[in-house]
């Protein structure tokens, strides 16, 4: 399972981070095919693993021309469009990973391990989800202060990003071998 969590880590990392130099260096299609074979370790265990792998394969196929586009400075309607459209994807991605961890924490029995993945995913989502509305509704809005706190929810999003990223290195370091031979064993 240290595998598939570094898997996890790494492709998120790709998906979150763009280095763009002519081309995106940190490819997000990289980082969906590491989350893709990390949910593959997992789904043989943990069904649920299955719909990580299928978005992330869906999101690898999808980004593909996001690397050859800077998605930071473009201004027409049909990339904005498309990377409105990745963002939501990515939120997609997390969600079915969150899924996949919380099923594998109600087989461990580690109420610690659960706590802390429900506050994260009540975090990331509702913060993405209001990054979402505030992205539909911008063009109805022309003042200061909705630029503001534009501004402050895209600052959310990426503390939110790094958040993630921390949680995967901390679930990384959980022994999940020995929790689920203690959960066995109470049972």
């Amino acid at each position: 399972m240290n595998k598939a969590f570094r898997l996890f880590f790494w492709g998120y990392l790709f998906v979150f981070f763009r280095l763009q130099i002519g081309i995106d260096i940190l490819a997000a299609p990289i980082g969906y095919y590491m989350i893709y074979s990390g949910a593959g370790l997992l789904a043989e265990r943990f069904p649920i693993a299955k719909k990580v792998e299928l978005t992330a394969f869906i999101g690898m196929l999808i980004s593909v021309p996001g690397v050859f586009v800077n998605l930071g400075e473009v201004t027409s309607g049909g990339w904005t469009l498309y990377a409105e459209f990745l963002f939501v994807w990515k939120v997609i991605v997390v969600y079915y990973l969150f899924s996949t961890w919380k099923s594998m924490t109600k087989e461990a029995g580690q109420a610690h391990i659960r706590n802390r993945l429900h506050m994260s995913y009540i975090w990331y989502v509702s913060i993405n989800f209001l990054m979402m509305l505030m992205t539909a509704f911008s063009l109805n809005f022309g003042d200061h202060s909705f630029s503001t706190l534009y501004i402050a929810a895209s600052f959310a999003v990426v503390a939110m990003d790094i958040i993630l990223l921390f949680l995967i290195a901390a679930l990384r370091r959980v022994d999940w071998l020995e929790s689920i031979e203690k959960s066995s064993l109470e049972i």
